[in-house]
């Protein structure tokens, strides 16, 4: 199971190798037979079950996730070492999941290490193999280190309690490394990788202690069965919203909206931490006033009396923690709604289009991670961001606007996917903002369109309001030239008669 980390890095290398030639081989042979032990162990789990039926429905469908995502990673992510570690990880941790080893502590407490190595390595070297900061080396020895100590201490030749905390120390340490390469990358894909993961990681990790914090309050006391299930569920969920955070990061599908989910998560944390603190407070004040002014019969009312002060309370919390958590998650996005009308309002007293173009667009492309804009007034291009005008015109050679649609067109092409209608005081679309993908080539989210829905009405009011305006000063400078031009003509005659006279 290690031979995937018992690769020699040569002096000055900076990142795992591809896997390939005999590690590749190696590889693929102990997934397959890795598969076929997890699909025997969750059978098995099924045909001699030692569980409440609850609890093992939860747990087949953890396995399923995990064998899901272990074989697309497989599929998908070949000879990524990062991607193939934690394809084996999660072999690892559902054939763990599904057996009780009870009969048989050495061969969990393997399964188990080995399931530890492969984890921890994938997550100090995420998402490329790459040993930054430098000081991940010291700690990927430390990794194999504790490894090896608590297979010795599984199989009796050392006996020691060490191994359970020096391996959560390194797995915080990966976790430290993966917090400091996510604070030094730059904007991009990288950056939204390590935001999915870091999503996952919080919201996984906090359902497993959540589980294990119910489980550890219940030791020793009878609980029923739906308290049981609710416990369990937590946990396995946990486990799933975890491999999921990896499975999305590493094939970069949809990396673009991880601001938008992690600002719900934080919303929806925020919210539910919020009610629950207001509910207690409520009813604890209540019933203590309540029972030393009007008797002990008050107490009875304290908790719907607290329940209808949290549900007063629900609309005005909700607002501004999902303001909080947009201005905190999504800035670009939540800048560009508050300061683009101030922006145009701007604009219109005076400039011109090109003018106005150059001050948006740039605005509009942060705020939505466009690669390439184009603006057409009129049918004619007038300004272009991210992309030559002369291949804009290739692009949109094949394209005529549509006579009517809707505020928001989406193309079955990937040229410009995302088409905003900019239409006239009079209804009619006179203008077109043409939006190409996003740089993974998803298509713009919820949140994207609602703020481009947002400032469709300034834009496109500043946009013809200056349109017009030029328009009206280029036929003022037709008529002055043309007037100049009689007068010229005029003047010609005037020499001309003077000179026959």
């Amino acid at each position: 199971m290690s031979v995937l980390v018992r690769v020699q890095l040569p002096a000055g290398m900076t990142s795992l190798p591809l896997l390939g030639g005999g590690l590749f081989t190696a590889y693929r042979l102990i997934w397959w037979l890795l598969l076929v032990v997890a699909v025997a162990a969750v059978t098995w789990s099924w045909i001699e079950p030692s569980t409440a039926p609850e609890i093992l429905g939860l747990r087949l469908a953890k396995s399923a996730v995990l064998v899901a995502v272990a074989t697309i990673l497989f599929r998908r992510r070949r000879t990524d070492p990062v991607a193939a570690m934690l394809s084996l990880a999660f072999l690892l941790w559902t054939i763990s999941s599904s057996i009780d080893f009870a009969g048989a502590s050495i061969w969990a407490a393997l399964v188990d290490r080995c399931r530890f190595l492969l984890f921890a390595l994938a997550l100090l070297l995420f998402p490329d193999g790459e040993w930054r900061p430098g000081w991940t080396r010291p700690i990927a020895l430390t990794i194999v280190a504790t490894f090896l100590l608590g297979i010795a201490e599984s199989t009796g030749l050392f006996a020691s309690s060490l191994y359970l905390p020096i391996a959560i120390g390194c797995v915080l340490g990966a976790l430290t490394a993966l917090f400091a390469r996510y604070c030094s990358a730059e904007s991009g894909v990288q950056k939204q990788q390590l935001k999915w993961v870091t999503l996952g990681l919080v919201i996984g990790i906090t359902l497993i202690l959540s589980a294990r914090a119910g489980s550890g309050l219940a030791a020793g006391k009878p609980m029923p069965i739906l308290g049981t299930v609710a416990i369990e569920g937590l946990f396995q969920i946990g486990i799933i919203v975890l491999a999921l955070g990896f499975l999305i990061s590493l094939l970069r599908y949809r990396l673009y909206d991880a601001g938008a989910a992690i600002s719900r998560s934080a919303a929806y944390a925020g919210l539910t931490l919020a009610l629950v603190g207001t509910f207690a407070a409520s009813e604890a004040i209540i019933q203590t006033l309540g029972q030393r002014y009007f008797g002990p019969g008050v107490g009875d009312l304290s908790s719907g009396i607290a329940a209808a002060i949290a549900a007063v309370m629900l609309t005005p919390l909700h607002r501004r923690i999902s303001d909080w958590a947009e201005q905190r998650f999504q800035h670009d996005l939540a800048s560009f709604k508050q300061e683009l009308p101030d922006l145009l309002m701007a604009l219109s007293a005076g400039g011109s289009v090109k003018r106005l173009a150059a001050a948006v667009l740039p605005r509009i492309e942060q705020a939505v991670q466009s690669t390439r804009i184009a603006l057409l007034v009129d049918g004619r291009l007038v300004a272009t961001q991210d992309i030559k005008p002369a291949a804009a015109r290739r692009l949109l050679m094949d394209w005529p606007p549509p006579a009517t649609a809707e505020l928001i067109d989406r193309a079955d092409e990937n040229a410009f996917p995302l088409r905003l209608a900019l239409r006239c005081p009079l209804g009619s679309i006179g203008g077109w903002l043409l939006l190409g993908p996003r740089p993974d080539g998803s298509f713009y989210g919820k949140d994207d369109i609602e703020a481009l829905t947002a400032i469709a009405s300034p834009l496109q009011r500043t946009l013809f309001q200056i349109a017009e305006r030029e328009r009206g000063e280029s036929r003022r400078l037709a008529d002055i030239r043309e007037l100049r031009r009689s007068l010229r003509f005029v003047n010609a005659r005037l020499s001309a008669l003077e000179q026959l006279s």
